[in-house]
């Protein structure tokens, strides 16, 4: 197999680059053209309170709560009503609303100490821009809707929104390399079923020549040794 892959070298890092090429193009295409980073942090304010690991569990609540509820129809209605961003940004049917706006926006947050990353993804820089304040007012001012009232909840703007150009150089690297290495993997895989269990199964690869034999081929080659030898 090893004989092989050595052989077939230049076939596997062909498969390599071409796979990487089709990463790259297809993070290019599929990829917004800017994005909005924000973060915000949930604070919950107990006054003489002193069981942090009770607050920690508390806040990773409370920031999983609002992640979920910015997926949710009753969320974009709030952005609508903040009139930063234009009602028609979105499809007006309900459901397409919901699958786009899914495209749109990325949250994800930090365990136990209730920092939320919001990432807004879009077509322009102004559209990326307005709406992640859009989303960040909703969040600011009318958490206690999806949090509860009475809470003592406050929810501060730690950094952004902060826009840049999409997919980042990171983003296309690791897509350009991790497609490589899945070429690279492929066609081993393909060369280890071949020997195993493929036509090269049982076939010998000559030292001198470097030419792989088939059994026939192997078989006339010993034979003509054989004669050679004798006469």
């Amino acid at each position: 197999m090893l004989k092989l892959a050595k052989k077939r070298a230049g076939v596997i890092v062909l498969t390599g680059l071409l796979l990487g090429a089709l990463s790259f193009v297809i993070l290019i295409v599929t990829q917004k053209n800017f994005r909005a980073s924000s973060d915000i942090l949930v604070v919950q304010n107990q006054q003489g309170f002193s069981d942090y690991y009770a607050l920690s569990k508390s806040a990773d609540y409370l920031s999983g709560v609002l992640t979920e509820s910015i997926y949710s129809e009753k969320f974009l209605e709030e952005l609508n009503a903040t009139n930063i961003v234009s009602s028609n940004f979105l499809p007006s049917n309900k459901l397409d609303r919901l699958r786009e706006w899914n495209k749109i926006v990325r949250v994800s947050k930090s365990s136990n100490v209730g920092i939320i990353s919001i990432d807004v993804f879009g077509d322009s820089q102004k559209q990326v821009v307005e709406i992640s304040n859009a989303v960040l007012a909703v969040l600011t001012t009318k958490s206690d809707l999806f949090l509860g009232q009475g809470q003592n909840i406050e929810i501060r703007v730690l950094s952004g929104p902060i826009f840049e150009k999409n997919p980042s150089m990171i983003s296309i690297v690791l897509a350009s390399v991790g497609g490589f290495v899945v070429g690279v993997l492929l066609m081993l895989m393909w060369i280890f079923y071949q020997t195993e269990f493929g036509k090269y199964k049982n076939v010998v690869l000559s030292n001198s020549a470097e030419k792989v034999l088939s059994p026939e081929e192997e078989t006339e080659k010993n034979a003509l040794e054989y004669w050679s030898k004798k006469f």
